[in-house]
Parts: structure tokens; C-alpha cells; sequence
């Protein structure tokens, strides 16, 4: 009985060790290194795991950042933040050639394992590509292509894996590190902004960078791998397999600063003109109120109905004041309710308390926003001071 138990346990053994191709001593697995593309989703990067062994005939990219917009309700459960990635692995030419046609840099990055360490890696890579474990819930800063290439080799390699921060040359949030990016996409950018909250402001740390691939690259460009007689580089060798900037050329485009700064200019011209005249412009109010209302019911669903890790504690709601949205109707009024006076103070007191907050950066807001906060300020003062005690 006691020799049957260990046949079992031995057969048992050999089967799990079986189930995955065996890699040989020339195998190499690499962090593969892809500049930013065309697109907002594009534009941070890409970064994916190539494994090579020439005895096995094996070269394929290991891509973690698949996914498929053709996918019934991919864009809704996008803005749910309950949308699934997937992970491909499929030949490497054809993976360098998709990149290489987008006119991105492509950089590659040999990781210095040992044969049993490149083994483990590459098994956790043919565990996670199985039909059943292939889809991971996708979050751009905590589960994304970025960091897998870090949290992969961490599971593989435990504490013998040990990167140092002596790359990071300046003090930056999560908000600040998207900002480096998004230049040739301002209105995604300030939509960023204006959706994600205070957990984007605190001071990243240097695994916290890493959900960007040229973090990434610089990261295991300085970590070091610990063996018995000391630490050795985690990269052994580094490559450019193609280059190319033409993505990050700074383009001429019309800024969200501009275009609130002439709507500030109109507000304050109208606000003014109504000063003299003593009347109020009924539109004008109904249009800032609806807008700053709606803007504040979207960003209250994101915060409290939705799976996004970073759109809690959105302080945007203080200036875009979702009740805003009700008492709009009540300014088309030409005599609405004494209490929406009261009201309109309250929302002078808030926008006071979002400078307040931005000076102290507890949340750090759009510099667009800055024509925002004066028009505002200058049509709700009026209304509290002047424009809801005169008579049309």
C-alpha cells in the first residue's frame, strides 16, 4: 500500500511537470519594450513577454494586453470598469510585424535566468494562456499589460528579484505619469482628469510606475537578479529591434484651455451686459447649471457604480454639483424660489473649497479648468449678489 502511494505521488508529479514543453538551455525569455501609437489607448505603450528557444523551435509572443472591441458590450463594460483583457500568445514575426506597420519603437530586453528560472516563468505564462485563465479584469494603472511583465517575474522569482528606484529622477503621481503621455490627446486627457480621483495625486511608487512600459524597461534595466555568490543584472543583453519617434512628435491641436477661456470671456461679457441692463440671461444660467449637473451625475456613477479602482474620491463633484442638474429648470423661472439664492452661495462656498483642495493638492484638477472656476464664479456671484433680487 505504502509503494502504491508513492507510484501515485510520483505519477502525479511527472503529469504536472508534463503538461507544460520543457525548455532547453538556449531558451530566453524577453521583455519586449513597444513605443507609444496613434491612438489614446495607444499612446502609453505597449509591453508584452517573447520566450525563444531555437531547439524547440519556439519563438512567440506572449501579448497581455488582448482584447476585442467587436465583443457584444465591449465599450459598456469598458465604462463599467468590468471589462475583461486576454492573454495571446502567438508568433513573435508576426506580433514585431503588426508593431513595426504601426511605425512604433520596438525594444527588446533579454531577462538573465537561469534554465530552471526561464522554466517557471514560461510556465506561469502557458498556466495563464490556458482557455480558462486567459481573461484577467483589466485596470490601466494595477492590472494591465505593464504589469504583468512585472508581477509575472515577481511570482516566478520571489525576493530574489530586486529592483531599485535610483531611475526615477523626479517626484510623480499616477495623474502626473498619464500626463507624460496624453500630450497629443488633450481632450482624453482632461477627461482623465475629470473622471479619476484622489488616489491619482499621491506620490507613485516605483512599482506603481510600471504600469508603463517604458517605466518597465527601465525598471529591469536596473533591477538585479540575487544568486549564491552575490547579484547579477536581471537583463543580459538589449536590443532595438526597431526604431522609430514619429508618434511622439508633439501635434498642433486645438486645447480644452482655449476653448474655456473663450467661453469664459463670452460668460463674463454676458454677465456683465446683464449687470447693466439688469436682467438675467435664463438660458445662460439653465446651460451652466445642466451641464455642471450632468458632468457631477457621471462622475457620481463612476465613483459609487462602477469597478474602476481610481474613480473613488473624485472631488470634481464640489465645481460640477450634480443637483446642479434640477435646479437648472428652476432658473428658467423668471422668478425661481428664494431658497435657490441660498443655493447659489453655496456653490460660490464650494468652488472656494475645490481651490482650496487644488492648493494643497489633496486632488490636483485640470490646469482647463482654470477659465472654468472664473466663469463660474463670476455668473453665480452675480446671481447671488444682483441677478435673482432683479426683476426682468
Amino acid at each position: 500500500m505504502r509503494h502504491t502511494t508513492a507510484l501515485i505521488c510520483l505519477l502525479l508529479t511527472f503529469n504536472l511537470a508534463a503538461q507544460y514543453p520543457q525548455l532547453s538551455s538556449q531558451a530566453e525569455i524577453s521583455i519586449i519594450t513597444i513605443g507609444p501609437g496613434p491612438e489614446y489607448n495607444d499612446c502609453f505603450g505597449h509591453s508584452a513577454f517573447r520566450v525563444r528557444d531555437p531547439l524547440l523551435n519556439l519563438d512567440l509572443a506572449y501579448n497581455y494586453g488582448s482584447f476585442n472591441t467587436e465583443e457584444p458590450g465591449f465599450y459598456t463594460r469598458f465604462a463599467l470598469g468590468i471589462q475583461d483583457y486576454y492573454l495571446r500568445a502567438y508568433s513573435f514575426r508576426s506580433f514585431l510585424g503588426n508593431y513595426q506597420a504601426q511605425n512604433r519603437w520596438i525594444k527588446e530586453q533579454v531577462l538573465n535566468l537561469t534554465r530552471e528560472e526561464a522554466q517557471h516563468v514560461f510556465e506561469q505564462m502557458e498556466h495563464d494562456r490556458k482557455p480558462e485563465n486567459s481573461a484577467y479584469r483589466y485596470d490601466p494603472y494595477f492590472n494591465s499589460c505593464g504589469t504583468k511583465m512585472r508581477d509575472l517575474t515577481v511570482n516566478a522569482l520571489g525576493d530574489k528579484l530586486v529592483f531599485n528606484s535610483s531611475h526615477l529622477t523626479e517626484k510623480l503621481s499616477l495623474r502626473g505619469l498619464t500626463h507624460q503621455y496624453g500630450y497629443n490627446h488633450p481632450w482624453w486627457d482632461l477627461g482623465v482628469d475629470l473622471a479619476l480621483g484622489t488616489m491619482m495625486d499621491g506620490e507613485a511608487t516605483a512599482a506603481e510606475h510600471m504600469f508603463l512600459p517604458e517605466y518597465v524597461f527601465a525598471a529591469y534595466e536596473n533591477a538585479t537578479i540575487r544568486r549564491n555568490d552575490g547579484e547579477v543584472p536581471a537583463v543580459k543583453a538589449q536590443t532595438v529591434l526597431f526604431e522609430s519617434d514619429y508618434h511622439e512628435i508633439r501635434h498642433k491641436r486645438i486645447r480644452p484651455w482655449l476653448i474655456f477661456s473663450i467661453v469664459a470671456l463670452l460668460v463674463s461679457l454676458l454677465t456683465c451686459l446683464d449687470y447693466v441692463k439688469k436682467r438675467r440671461s435664463r438660458w445662460l444660467d439653465f446651460l451652466l447649471m445642466f451641464l455642471t449637473g450632468v458632468l457631477g451625475l457621471v462622475m457620481i456613477f463612476l465613483w459609487f457604480f462602477t469597478g474602476h479602482l481610481t474613480t473613488p474620491n473624485n472631488l470634481n463633484v464640489l465645481w460640477a454639483f450634480f443637483p446642479n442638474l434640477f435646479v437648472a429648470f428652476l432658473l428658467l423661472k423668471k422668478h425661481p424660489p428664494a431658497w435657490v439664492r441660498s443655493y447659489v452661495r453655496f456653490l460660490v462656498i464650494l468652488l472656494l473649497a475645490t481651490l482650496f483642495i487644488w492648493g494643497l493638492r489633496i486632488q490636483v484638477f485640470a490646469p482647463a479648468l482654470i477659465p472654468v472656476m472664473i466663469f463660474l464664479a463670476a455668473r453665480y456671484v452675480f446671481l447671488w449678489r444682483r441677478g435673482l433680487v432683479m426683476v426682468d
